[in-house]
């Protein structure tokens, strides 16, 4: 039954094995020979059957032919088996013979499935000394040869119209000295001439030595300059199917038809493996649209795990399918600032596709991501948010979040061919492609430079809290001095004035009182603080997600070290409770000691008191004194404070260090993440483009931070002057930019030991003066507005600026090397899509990739879509029959408009899928012909021009 449309799987890849004998072969053995004739007979020939079927399924076969010597007896009941398994198992099964000719090689008859006995009894009919046995003999007679040559067998079935569109001949050609193989001795100039496209083997494909495969592969000149693929076959013979598919041999088959098979044969090096087939790890399912443009219904494209080609006419909707495509990945028009393009321009007509069309609309993706079956729907209302459909449940996600999950690149029409139009956006973007395969590397280390730049400018905020509170302690240290010398003096007056001895001890004494309280209190904040961090630790502490982990804990290394962990975090904990404790008896002690102090304190303030009375005549200078003595102690109190600040402090400066030293690595990561992608360009490019990695000489965010700095500064052409400062900076030095943010940095924490004045003095202004462009010369007035912008938000500004390193591409013709913005559009276009044809970077969508290229270019990119397709997906809009038969499309969808374009009233526009499958799929083939080559007789009409044999009209 026929797919719906858009739902064609396209070729997929089936494991086949095609020489399967029955226990009607005379060389069956195992089990008896199954006789036929009467119910009970054929109920056990129909049992036979049923379990061969079930075996072949069980063992991964997708495709099996049934190829008895010269005999199509058992052929129905393997069909009818066939039928009869269940919807989850499918089985296509191909009529077959194995035919003997009389030249002593064997040869696979492989008959079209749906065809009947009388086809099957056609070509028996034309083997002169084939006696077909009766059909219900349990064994077929004894096996001659077929009396024809091989090439004999191969003309009587070309000459017969019935049987040459419904049958394909496969001869066995295997290691020198097989059984009954073409390959021997005197048989290279008839297997040079024979026509077929395929050959068998019996072994496993590996056992051929290199002559073997250079003579069936076209690369020894007297077997013939044609390529053969290959078919490993079992031939088993035996009841316990010890030889059923045992050789490997997968196809990529669209339809269940020689047609198909013979596809698979032109294409052997992407459609015929001999090991299990690799699909892409990641890759678009399906993809449904509900858009003004598709009409009323949902518009359902099932994609090809390999090469899927969208083709049809002008306005016909390819490329709006393929941004519908990137809007649902999160990769349109629409998310073009949230991509690592910066500076790339968007595109207004894709642009305006999605936001007119989408009103109301939806797109849903469907995807596998390593086995992960996910369902993505992003609605043209609400744009923002991507919802994400699992068997495990939903979530909602962000764009930038879809963009890491699903590997992808994409681009429009002649976009790989104008990348270095705007030289803004050029360095990116080639970097971009360059580097596609370690863009997961470039996305972590790019949030890590994010987040890292964010730590900067932290630092830069506690470094300067900590040379405020530097300044604050020596300002209240020196307070606190000057207090203590003022009280000293007061007491030396009180001295000379003739205050008694003993009362001038007590007086002096009440500042120490002082001190003591100060004490007091700071050892109870102490006492505090240290238990809350404690117990935060406690709960932190190598706490580790063991559910996380759980998988890893198998490992004895990994579960030996968890043990560990648990011991030293409890003996750890179990400190800390100590701690705890005994923090809890300090409190006890403090509180006693805090008693047994204030009784003293209050024995002195009665012995203070009366001495003040006793000194009643000198009530100015106690007075005077009391009032120094309390602001001695407020001072003392202040600088307590201030240490505590300087001290929570203390570590900024090291920490700012270390922030701009993870900065300079992760710069030196992504540097050498650019080296090893540029390494991989000139191999993966086939040699056409060498790259290198180009250093950011003008960091676009260090001119900027400049420029910023300079605002207001009275300062002419700043910005150019911006830009050559940071060019003589960065140009040999690598360590440059960082040295003048040193500088800067030093300015500016004179600036704030200073007091943040308004105005710099002399010094600050020649320092200024001899660091700015250089030392090139500005002015007093200059640098002083220079000194007044120096602020947290100036220089955390510089401090965080990144340089952009890109990497660099010459395109190679020949031995000529030239710079690739100086390449033509076509040189550009076919070596960047060389490129990413070998890159294994996600799913590749293309909007017409053919434009800018010539014909043999083109040839060149099919070679590399067929080798390409197996480790990455492709998904091309394109006019070029070329890509789509000779690139061995897996799958191709001719979209159609339902109104021609030049009458489409507005609003009116639809687009639909009008027909899909396989190359091999008749309706695909005919849309092929139509669309891509004006027409049936227009290809004849050009091969008749070039001199060669017409298209055959089958």
């Amino acid at each position: 039954m026929p797919a719906p449309i858009g739902y064609h799987p396209g070729a997929v890849w089936v494991k086949l094995d095609f020489q399967c004998h029955t226990p009607r072969d005379r060389g069956w053995i195992g089990s008896p020979g199954l006789a036929g004739g009467t119910p009970e007979l054929e109920a056990e020939r129909h049992a036979w059957a049923d379990t061969f079927v079930s075996e072949a399924v069980r063992r991964g076969l997708g495709a099996v032919a049934v190829t008895d010597h010269h005999d199509i007896a058992f052929l129905p009941y393997v069909i009818a088996a066939a039928g009869r398994l269940g919807p989850a198992a499918k089985l296509t099964v191909f009529p077959g013979i194995e035919i003997t000719c009389s030249d002593n090689v064997q040869c696979l008859a492989i008959f079209e499935p749906g065809t009947e006995p009388a086809d099957w009894r056609r070509l028996l009919s034309r083997l002169d000394a084939v006696a077909e046995t009766a059909l219900d003999a349990p064994h077929t007679d004894q096996i001659r040869h077929c009396g024809l040559t091989v090439e004999a067998l191969f003309s009587i079935v070309a000459a017969d119209g019935s049987l040459s569109t419904r049958i394909m001949l496969v001869p066995h050609f295997s290691k020198e000295g097989a059984h009954k193989s073409l390959n021997a001795e005197g048989f290279a100039p008839r297997f040079a001439e024979l026509p077929c496209d395929g050959v068998y083997i019996e072994c496993p494909h590996g056992d051929l030595d290199a002559g073997t495969l250079d003579k069936v592969q076209g690369r020894t000149e007297e077997w013939g300059r044609r390529r053969r693929a290959i078919l490993a076959t079992g031939d088993n013979r035996n009841a316990s199917w010890e030889r059923l598919g045992v050789h490997d041999c997968w196809a990529r088959l669209g339809e269940p038809t020689v047609e198909a098979l013979r596809q698979a044969f032109l294409a052997d090096g992407a459609r015929i493996t001999h090991v299990p087939p690799q699909l892409p790890a990641n890759r678009v399912v399906k993809i449904e649209i509900r858009s003004s443009i598709t009409g009323p219904d949902t518009l359902v494209i099932l994609v090809n795990e390999g090469f899927t080609a969208l083709i049809g006419g002008r306005g016909s909707g390819k490329s709006a399918v393929l941004e519908f495509l990137r809007f649902g990945l999160g990769k349109s028009e629409l998310d073009i600032g949230q991509e690592e393009a910066p500076g790339r321009k968007a595109r207004a007509r894709e642009r305006t596709l999605i936001e007119e069309t989408l009103l109301g609309g939806w797109v849903a993706i469907e995807l596998d991501r390593g086995g992960l079956r996910e369902r993505w729907l992003r609605t043209g209302d609400a744009p923002a948010t991507i919802a994400v459909g699992t068997l495990a449940g939903d979530e909602i996600i962000t764009v930038a979040d879809a963009q890491r999950r699903f590997p992808a690149r994409a681009f429009h029409q002649k976009e790989l061919s104008t990348t270095m139009v705007d030289p803004v956006a050029a360095a990116e973007h080639i970097t971009g492609i360059a580097a596609a395969e370690v863009i997961e590397e470039r996305r972590r280390l790019d949030a890590e430079i994010t987040a890292v730049k964010r730590d900067v400018t932290s630092a830069l905020q506690d470094v300067a809290a900590h040379w405020q509170a530097e300044l604050e302690l020596q300002r209240a240290r020196g307070h606190s001095a000057d207090i203590r010398r003022r009280l000293d003096a007061v007491r030396n007056r009180m001295e000379q004035g003739g205050v008694r001895e003993a009362d001038f001890d007590i007086i002096r004494e009440a500042p120490r009182y002082a001190r003591a309280q100060n004490y007091l209190d700071d050892v109870e904040k102490r006492i505090v603080d240290d238990d809350e961090r404690i117990r935060l630790s406690l709960e932190s502490i190598l706490i580790v997600d063991r559910n996380r982990h759980a998988e890893a804990l198998a490992f004895p290394p990994i579960a030996a070290l968890d043990a560990r962990v648990g011991t030293v975090r409890a003996d750890v904990v179990a400190r800390l409770h100590g701690i705890l404790q005994e923090l809890r008896n300090l409190t006890d002690i403090h509180a006693g000691e805090r008693d047994a102090f204030n009784a003293l304190r209050e024995a002195f303030e009665v012995d203070y008191a009366a001495a003040k009375e006793r000194q009643a005549a000198h009530g100015a200078l106690i007075k005077e004194a009391e009032a120094l003595a309390k602001q001695a102690a407020e001072a003392e109190s202040q600088v307590s404070k201030c240490v505590d600040r300087f001290n929570l402090t203390r570590a900024a400066p090291a920490g700012l260090l270390d922030a701009r030293e993870r900065l300079q690595a992760l710069i030196e990561g992504r540097r050498s993440l650019l080296a090893r992608a540029s390494d991989e360009v000139a191999i993966k490019s086939g040699g056409t483009l060498l790259a290198r990695v180009s250093r950011d000489r003008k960091p676009v965010e260090c001119v900027q931070s400049l420029c910023t700095w300079m605002e207001g500064s009275m300062i002419r052409q700043s910005d150019r002057a911006c830009l050559d400062w940071v060019a003589d900076t960065c140009r040999e030095d690598s360590r440059g930019w960082s040295n003048l943010c040193d500088a800067v940095l030093g300015v500016y924490r004179a600036k704030i030991m200073a007091g943040s004045p308004q105005e710099p003095g002399p010094d600050a202004i020649a320092t200024l003066k001899d660091l700015v462009f250089g030392g090139a010369g500005i002015t007093d007035n200059q640098a002083g507005r220079l000194y007044t912008r120096l602020t947290d938000q100036t220089v955390e500004v510089m401090l965080s600026a990144v340089p952009r390193d890109s990497i660099a591409l010459t395109y190679v013709s020949g031995r000529q090397k030239i710079a690739f913005s100086r390449a033509s559009p076509g040189q550009q276009a076919s070596a960047l899509l060389e490129l990413l044809l070998r890159q294994e970077a996600g799913t590749l969508i293309i909007d017409q990739p053919e434009d800018d290229l010539d014909n043999r270019v083109i040839m060149r990119i099919v070679e590399g879509i067929r080798t390409s397709k197996s480790a990455r997906q492709i998904i091309f809009a394109t006019h070029n029959a070329n890509l789509v038969v000779n690139g061995d499309a897996d799958k191709v969808v001719t979209m159609v408009s339902t109104i021609a374009e030049d009458r489409q009233p507005e609003g009116t526009v639809h687009v639909r899928v009008e027909v899909d499958g396989a190359i091999e799929t008749p309706d695909v083939r005919r849309a092929v012909t139509r669309i891509m080559e004006g027409g049936l007789e227009a290809f004849d009409l050009r091969a008749r021009k070039y001199g060669v044999e017409g298209a055959q009209r089958s």
